[in-house]
């Protein structure tokens, strides 16, 4: 089998994580116990910790795709998986300090993983360093081939010219019009060939057979390019039943147990944050304007469609007096039913506040396709084609199509259209830097709004 870079690098990191991981833990030794006398390595319980350290170390950077390039899409990504797992290592190895209810020092801790985090970015580097200096010794070079119309392949070549793994790869995207075996045994005389991407709509089932055939002789890797266009953007994994092959085609990115799990976390620091920063003191004051101004309660709980078009309760200020038609009348501009604290609340977006009571519960997320009342779902599923693909992930106090300007009322029919697709793209193509953006710039307009 010809063993490509990833391969290799894969095999190369995960040792020189192994052995940074240890030399991080010895210098933790060393910072806490140089000065004390008489302290044993062996006698003591941090032996036992060493060998725990090293066994959880492997599950993790295994769970967390660590040594797997091609399944970070970003470098952000990588980075965030990084420091999550270092930072889930700490926590098991605190929790591991209370399972055997031996005490570790703190300092030891501290010592440890930032010396572990240092040490891992420096091995790393030296080990790509090593590798190319060991490649510039092989003046055969190996590449990877993309089979296809220039322009059709343009994201690829884009990915490929920025990723690729070492100085010693290239790339070279093969003439459509030539025979691709013909091509391949003509460069199988020049390069080591590991890898070939095929658009799967330009072959027959013999051709792709051809194909695959001279690449298992000459053990070079054949990918197969999903480029239906419209499916194909969507996050698609294959499974196996017996012997016949499932293409899943994910709702959202947030299918992915690992995204989700990013989401709900970042959820809880923002509300954390919210609730340190903003609820112990405006909460009283809100309420406080709310109920010397108009009757009625401070809170307003109205069903809305959540995740899986699934109902629940959604908690917001009441900014208006209590009338029967809140349940199916939307609030438009000049509403008489709108109180003036209401007024004051709606445009500074201040009555959203209590929808983190439903971000706690898992009602919503921070980010999201706005909740529409149960009457307004079923009428605007109809009108827009695809409507419901929003439903496939929690609803938001905030969103994509919020700080774009498509805010409050819904008069016109190309409006909610507009509003409708930049859901259906929010929920098609979530990152937490995503998020993170579209809550800057939430603030932004909030404070705009209220000067």
């Amino acid at each position: 089998m010809y063993k490509n870079h990833e391969y290799f690098l894969s095999l190369y990191y995960r040792i020189t994580d192994l052995l940074v991981l240890n030399l991080a833990f010895l210098l933790g030794i060393y910072f806490r116990f140089n000065k004390v006398e008489h302290f044993s390595f062996i006698d003591s319980n941090y032996a036992s910790l060493l060998l725990f350290t090293n066994i959880t170390w492997l599950f993790i950077s295994s769970f967390h795709n660590l040594y797997n390039p091609q399944y970070f899409i970003s470098k952000n990504r990588y980075y965030i998986a990084l420091i999550t797992a270092i930072s889930l290592q700490l926590l098991i190895s605190i929790g591991f300090n209370g399972l055997i209810k031996t005490f570790y020092s703190r300092l030891f801790l501290i010592s440890t993983y930032v010396s572990f985090s240092i040490l891992l970015a420096a091995g790393r580097g030296i080990t790509f360093w090593l590798y190319n200096l060991y490649l510039n010794k092989n003046q055969r070079k190996s590449i990877v081939i993309l089979f296809g119309l220039e322009e059709n392949l343009k994201e690829l070549t884009d990915f490929f010219n920025q990723n690729l793994t070492t100085k010693k790869q290239g790339l070279k995207v093969l003439d459509e019009k030539k025979h691709l075996v013909y091509q391949l045994k003509e460069l199988k005389k020049e390069y080591f060939i590991s890898e070939v991407y095929l658009p799967i709509s330009r072959f027959s089932e013999d051709e792709v057979e051809e194909i695959s055939n001279f690449c298992d002789n000459y053990f070079i890797r054949m990918r197969l390019i999903f480029d239906w266009k419209k499916i194909g953007v969507r996050k698609i994994t294959a499974s196996k039943i017996s012997q016949t092959t499932i293409f899943k085609i994910a709702l959202s990115p947030l299918d992915d147990s690992y995204n989700s799990l990013l989401k709900r976390g970042f959820d809880l620091i923002v509300t954390l944050i919210a609730c340190l920063v903003l609820f112990s003191w405006l909460f009283p004051i809100i309420a406080v304007m709310i109920k010397l101004t108009s009757k009625g309660p401070v809170f307003f709980k109205q069903q809305r469609s959540g995740i899986n078009n699934k109902g629940f309760y959604c908690y917001k200020f009441r900014s208006m007096k209590p009338n029967d038609e809140a349940d199916t009348k939307q609030a438009t501009q000049k509403d008489d039913r709108i109180t003036k604290v209401g007024a004051f609340l709606r445009r500074t977006s201040l009555d959203e506040l209590p929808q983190f009571i439903n971000v706690l519960k898992g009602e919503m997320s921070i980010v999201g396709p706005r909740p529409h009342m149960l009457k307004h779902t079923e009428e605007y599923s109809l009108a827009v084609g695809n409507y419901m693909n929003r439903q496939a992930i929690k609803p938001g106090i905030t969103g994509l199509a919020q700080i774009k300007g498509y805010r409050g009322e819904i008069d016109d029919i190309i409006l909610l259209q507009n509003r409708i697709k930049l859901d259906r793209f929010y929920v098609n193509n979530w990152t937490l830097f995503f998020d993170m953006k579209i809550v800057a710039a939430t603030f932004l307009e909030v404070f705009k709004d209220h000067k």
